[in-house]
Order: structure tokens, then C-alpha cells, then sequence
């Protein structure tokens, strides 16, 4: 049977001794396999066909070109082994090499095109070289349907057809967008495409190719087929279609300004404190015209003239952005606008307003379908401060320390630092916000009698009654006439506040005169630790919140609008900023604090599902830890760490409210309790009573009855057999243990 193909024979001369490991006999030989005339072949064919020779140790075969493709030859390349030398006469090395040549084939592919012109268009389908159009229906502004033929070698690629529009063909127009194909296809992996060229309008008034900027002039995409060994009839049904979007009439060419901003700031920025001059930068189209009205909250316009604020409604003269070179279609204008600093170290609420109107036929967006104005916003809040302080007690304790922060004369929503100096002693401190401070608590004041004193009722002076000084019965009384312990027993004596009975010292008391200073004190106690929620937010209102901790729902949609519908509003408070993905700058709540249906400080549109959020302006800062120690003793103190994150946008005092836990100590008192206990079971039992030093222990309980080691409990262990049992306990706080005992009645159940 023929081979239908032909190889080559390599030879070599080369002397006895020569070997291919140092290089004096070449280490590989080609085989060059080329196909008789009508065959193809592929190296994917060829193969060795009985064992290698052991002078070669590998072959290779590859294709010139491409598979089974007219003029691909096949190369097998021989590699000879290191070891081999040539002997003293010629010698031969026969490779047996094994394939196949197969009858060269074009299969035939019939496909149909599509052009359905949407409006009419001079866009076709054109017939690459080699490819033979069939037939052809339809014409201008119709589907545009052909046939094509086109033999193509087997398992290769071919370009069968191209897509072209060409608005500037009779003056047609642009197209607004690339027309669109869709492959119709037994196997439409077969088929790919690729946009060979695409033009564009490149000036404002192309009157060439009739189009504007940006507008497309010239589309063209061709299409290649992946033929197999088997032809594609029609009948498969192997379909492009195109669908194109008619050209537009040339029209003339809008003139606008299409966008306004300032360098450095977006709409709703925030401006320093200082002077400033900020540079507004307009652009558009060239030969646009406008004119600019800058306003105060305060009504002052800016005289462009003067470069002041004035009362006068004074606006820039019509401005015109440079016409310039024909080829540059968006140009842009710069104008100075000098802002004065309204106050340093202070927070304000200001802000400007500038409004960029077009004048004469200039619109406001590309298309020309606007006239609304460019509007920019910028707020100039100053300088704000961040207070967290410590109100006093109604009965007058109070913190030594009294401030706890003074954060002073910061940028609006600027985050300061975070760091404890003791970890970080070379750090700057300057812009630190945390704190951490250990005040004591007291209550420490003086009056001056008001008659002669030894014995019976106390009358002190005007200005020295108890409701002036806030003396509480139990408050104690030092003056150097006096014994140690004498306290305030009775206040408001006769219904006159300035007379109190002290406790039974009178023997002891020596005449203290008319007009001497008596001082009072008390020791401070708690009626229980403090918490987060004690800090007040004293300038917008509320209780402790970080920032963002209150949300809700809008729940109906609002159109330029200051009222707004939330789904819950129990936290929210008069004075607190919103903040939302549809709100513009920074309005706060005005009214309705605490219901479902708010008024905000500006006008607002959002959308129904939109989430809120409300804080104190917009500031977030962090309470770690919050306590009171040594509550009943002289040592009390109050102890605050914490941290701001951000202050807000306007002054934030915080204050925590001691009235809500500081008390006047006292011994505690235990207090009786009830508790079932199944019978062979067991139950911790808690102290239970009034204590003011924040801690209640177990204490003075009969022996077979366990307690805690630091008596915060007593493990009741319950009897087999019973109905109930009593047991007798006091209550310690640290200082004092209580007069009287209380009973814990258990009642044992089954």
C-alpha cells in the first residue's frame, strides 16, 4: 500500500573517532516527511514503528505549518545517544518511522446572514474573499437576508464574512450606540468575531462624518467559522443576525456647563476655620455662558468686584468658558472665591451656597435636556469641643475633679488620637482623647451661726440653711468646740430653714459665738455602681450612646420635605443629627424627638426603607470603664476611663449625673427572704438588703450553713425530710455590719 508521502534522508561526514557527547557529531537529525501532490499530513499521524536503534535514544515529529493544511510538511527530529562514536567506515542508522498521508479536503460551509435595520441604514453584510454570496433579499430599511457559501480546509479557521455601517455613506448621521449580533448555531463555538475598526465623531459640529462627539461614525466586526472534517449545509441552520440602531439626523450641538465643583471640596464639605480662598472650577462645552451667586447663611452675597460678603444681591458678570481650539470640546474656568474665617476656636453652624445658573441657549447637561443650575453647599462649623464632665449630686457631693475631658478648638469630625501616654510616654499628647481619671467624691461645705450655740437647736445665719447648703440629717459637724461624731439629727426645725438639731453633745459642747464657721461633711454612698447609661448628653440631648447606636426605617417616602415617618423613635431626641444614603449635609431633629414622625432643620427626599441614622452630632466616643470605690468612707472615688473617636460637628457636653446612684451612706440593712428549695437539693442564696457602699456580703449565719469566701453567697444544702426552714443572717458592706438580722424562710418542696 503507498505511503502517498516521501522522507528525507540526512547524511553526515564526519572522521572516525568524532562523538556526539563532545560535540563533533551533531546530537539530533531531521526527517523531513512531505506529502504527495493532493495529500496533507499531521505529526499527530506519524509514529515509530518497531524499537528504536541504540545509537538513537528519542523522536520527535512536528508540523511545519498547519495540521492536514496544503504545504504542512512534518518533521521527525532524531536524537542520536551521548555515547555514540563514528567507527572507521560509513555507517547507517535506519529509523523505522510509520504513518499516513490523507487526500487533501475543503469542506463547504453554507451559512445565512441577517441585517435587520432598525429606521434604515446603509449597513451590509459583506462577502470575505473566497466566500460566494448565494442570494440576497430584502433591501433599505427591510431584513436584510443573504446566503453564503465558502469551502474552507478541513479543521482550520476562516474569515467568512464582515458587518459594516458607515454614516458619513449619503450624509446619513451617527449612531448612538453599536449595532448587535446574536449567533444562531448547531455548535456556536464554532463561530467567533472580532471588531476590526470603530470610529467616532471627533468635534462638536462634524459635519464630515455628521456626527457630534463621541458619536459612532464607522462599526465594523468580522465573523470566522472553526471548519471540521465535515461540511456545514445550509440545512443545519447556521445563522448571524444583526440588529441595528437607525443614525440619527445631524442636529446642532448643545452648548452647556456640566459640572461645577470646588478644588479640594464636594458638595456638603466642611471648611476650616481659617481664611480661605477656594477655587471654584466650572466646565463645559466652549461658548457656554453663566453666571455665579455666592450666599451667606446670613443673606450676604460676594462681591465679585470687592471680594466681600456685601448686602447688595450681587452676582459675577455673564462668563463665558474659552472657545479655544475647534478639536477640544470640554473646557473650564477658574474664579477665586476669598472666604473671611466667621470665628476661630469656636463652633458655629454656617454655611455658603453657591449657584452656577446658564444664561442664553447653555443647558446644564450634555444632552440639553436642563436648565437647573449647578448648586455646590459647603458648611463651616469652626472649631468645636468635646466636654465630658460631672454633675453634681442634688444634695451637693460632687467630684473633685469636675471635668473629666476637655477636648478643645478640634476639626469637625476629625478622629484624634487613642493611646494610654503611661503605655506611650514619648508620644504627643496634644491631640489625645483618651482618658482616664480617679477623682474623689464628697460633700464638703461651711455656714456661719447665726446666734450664740450650746445646747438645744442650732440657728444659723441667712445663707446657711440646709436647703442653701444642702445639709442632709446624718451630715457630720466639726468646729474646734465641738466633740468628734456630732451629726445633724433634724432639719428645717419649726418649719425654719435655718434651724437643726445636732446629735447629744451638748455637755461636751463648748459656746460657740455668733458669726464662727461650723463645717459639714458626709460620707458619700452609692446605691448602686454607676453605668454607661448615667452619662447625659447635656447640648443635644439623650442618654449615653455611641455613634450610630440609634437607627430606624424611613417608613413612608418624603419629597422635599422637613417631616419624616420612622418606625421607631423612642431614643431619638430634639437636637440629634441625621444621617442617611439620601440626606443631604447635616440637619438635625428639630421636633418630634421621642414619636415616629419627625421634623427635621432642612428640607429632605428619601426613599420608604431607607435606614437613619441619629447621634449628637455626629460624635462617637466610648465609656471602657465607669466605678465607684471606697463608697462609704473618706476615700470615695470615681473612676472613668474612656475615649472620644470622633467629635462631632458641633460643641458635645457630656456629663455624668451622679444623683442617679450617690445616696448618703448609712449601715446597711438586711432584708428577709423567701426561696423553695426541693427537699435533698440545694440553692445559693444572695445577701438581700439597702447598702450605699455597692456591696452586700453574707454574714453572722449559724455554722452548719456554708458561705462563700467572700460571702457573696451561702450555699443552702436542703434536708431530706421537712417542710421549711428558717435561717438567720446580716448583711456586711464593707464598713458597717447591720444592726438587725433577717430571716431567709426556705420552704422545702418535693
Amino acid at each position: 500500500m503507498a505511503n502517498n508521502y516521501t522522507t528525507t534522508t540526512p547524511t553526515t561526514l564526519e572522521f572516525q573517532g568524532d562523538n556526539v557527547g563532545a560535540g563533533t557529531i551533531p546530537l539530533t537529525y531531521d526527517i523531513v516527511i512531505t506529502p504527495d501532490t493532493g495529500f496533507t499530513v499531521q505529526a499527530a499521524d506519524f509514529s515509530i514503528g518497531s524499537t528504536l536503534p541504540i545509537e538513537v535514544t528519542s523522536v520527535s515529529f512536528a508540523d511545519t505549518t498547519t495540521a492536514y493544511a496544503l504545504g504542512n510538511l512534518v518533521v521527525a527530529t532524531v536524537t542520536l545517544a551521548q555515547w555514540y562514536t563514528m567507527p572507521g567506515s560509513s555507517d547507517v542508522i535506519e529509523v523505522d518511522i510509520d504513518g499516513r498521508a490523507l487526500p487533501f479536503a475543503q469542506p463547504k460551509l453554507s451559512f445565512t446572514t441577517s441585517s435587520n435595520i432598525i429606521g434604515g441604514s446603509k449597513g451590509r453584510f459583506i462577502a470575505a474573499s473566497g466566500v460566494t454570496m448565494v442570494s440576497s433579499g430584502g433591501g433599505e430599511g427591510t431584513i436584510d437576508t443573504r446566503v453564503f457559501d465558502v469551502d474552507i480546509p478541513a479543521n482550520s479557521q476562516k474569515l467568512v464574512v464582515s458587518y459594516i455601517i458607515d454614516a458619513s455613506i449619503a450624509d446619513e448621521g451617527y449612531y448612538s450606540s453599536p449595532p448587535q449580533h446574536k449567533i444562531t448555531s448547531p455548535d456556536a463555538s464554532k463561530w467567533s468575531s472580532q471588531v476590526l475598526s470603530i470610529k467616532y465623531g471627533t468635534t462638536t459640529d462634524d459635519k464630515t462624518a455628521s456626527a457630534k462627539l463621541g458619536e459612532i461614525t464607522y462599526y465594523q466586526i468580522d465573523f470566522y467559522y472553526d471548519m471540521g472534517d465535515s461540511a456545514v449545509p445550509l440545512s443545519d441552520g447556521d445563522f448571524i443576525t444583526m440588529t441595528t440602531v437607525a443614525p440619527k439626523a445631524f442636529t446642532t450641538p448643545v452648548v452647556s456647563i456640566n459640572k461645577a465643583r470646588y478644588d479640594g471640596y464636594q458638595n456638603q464639605s466642611i471648611l476650616p476655620s481659617r481664611d480661605i480662598d477656594l477655587s471654584l472650577n466650572v466646565l463645559g462645552s466652549p461658548g457656554a455662558t453663566y453666571d455665579i451667586l455666592v450666599m451667606d447663611d446670613n443673606g450676604l452675597s460676594y462681591d465679585f468686584t470687592s471680594d466681600t460678603f456685601t448686602r447688595a444681591l450681587t452676582k459675577s458678570s455673564e462668563q463665558t468658558i474659552n472657545l479655544g481650539s475647534p478639536t477640544i470640546t470640554t473646557r473650564s474656568n477658574d474664579h477665586i472665591i476669598t472666604v473671611p474665617a466667621y470665628n476661630e476656636k469656636a463652633a458655629f453652624a454656617k454655611y455658603l451656597t453657591t449657584t452656577i445658573t446658564p444664561t442664553g441657549e447653555t443647558k446644564t447637561t450634555p444632552d440639553g435636556t436642563s436648565t437647573d443650575p449647578h448648586v455646590i453647599t459647603l458648611n463651616q462649623f469652626g472649631e468645636v469641643d468635646f466636654t465630658i464632665a460631672v454633675t453634681a449630686a442634688t444634695y451637693g457631693v460632687a467630684a473633685t475633679t469636675a471635668t473629666l475631658l476637655s477636648f478643645l478648638n478640634k476639626k469637625p469630625l476629625s478622629y484624634p488620637t487613642i493611646f494610654n501616654p503611661t503605655d506611650f510616654p514619648l508620644l504627643s499628647t496634644t491631640n489625645n482623647s483618651y482618658f482616664n481619671i480617679s477623682t474623689p467624691l464628697s460633700y464638703t461645705v461651711s455656714g456661719v451661726v447665726g446666734s450664740n450655740y450650746t445646747t438645744g437647736n442650732l440657728t444659723m445665719a441667712a445663707g446657711s440653711g440646709y436647703v442653701d447648703k444642702k445639709i442632709q440629717v446624718g451630715d457630720t459637724v466639726t468646729h474646734a468646740n465641738m466633740p468628734a461624731g456630732v451629726t445633724v439629727t433634724h432639719v428645717d426645725v419649726g418649719s425654719n430653714v435655718l434651724v437643726y438639731t445636732l446629735s447629744n453633745h451638748a455637755d461636751t459642747i463648748t459656746q460657740i459665738d455668733a458669726g464662727q464657721t461650723l463645717t459639714f461633711t458626709r460620707n458619700v454612698g452609692i446605691s448602686r455602681q454607676p453605668l454607661v447609661s448615667d452619662f447625659y448628653n447635656a447640648t443635644q440631648g439623650g442618654s449615653y450612646k455611641t455613634s450610630y447606636d440609634i437607627q430606624s426605617i424611613v417608613t413612608q417616602a418624603t419629597t422635599n420635605s422637613t417631616t419624616v415617618a420612622i418606625g421607631v423613635g423612642d431614643e431619638v431626641v430634639n437636637g440629634h443629627t441625621v444621617q442617611g444614603d439620601s440626606i443631604v449635609g447635616y440637619p438635625t431633629v428639630i421636633g418630634g424627638g421621642g414619636s415616629q414622625n419627625l421634623v427635621l432643620s432642612s428640607l429632605q427626599t428619601l426613599p420608604s426603607g431607607e435606614s437613619l441614622e441619629f447621634s449628637n452630632a455626629m460624635s462617637d466616643w466610648e465609656v471602657v470603664d465607669v466605678s465607684v470605690t471606697g463608697a462609704g468612707t473618706s476615700d470615695c472615688k470615681l473612676n472613668v476611663e474612656g475615649y472620644v473617636s470622633r467629635v462631632g460637628n458641633a460643641d458635645v457636653i457630656n456629663t455624668l449625673v451622679l444623683q442617679n446612684f450617690i445616696t448618703s451612706y448609712v449601715k446597711p440593712v438586711a432584708t428577709a427572704q423567701a426561696i423553695d428549695c426541693p427537699l435533698g437539693g440545694s440553692v445559693k442564696v444572695y445577701p438581700l438588703g439597702t447598702g450605699h457602699t455597692g456591696v452586700l456580703t453574707i454574714v453572722e449565719v449559724a455554722e452548719k450553713y456554708a458561705v462563700s469566701d467572700d460571702g457573696s453567697y451561702l450555699l443552702y444544702l436542703a434536708p431530706t425530710t421537712g417542710s421549711t426552714q428558717t435561717i438567720t443572717y446580716k448583711v456586711n458592706d464593707g464598713i458597717n455590719t447591720s444592726t438587725a438580722s433577717a430571716d431567709i424562710v426556705v420552704t422545702l418542696t418535693s
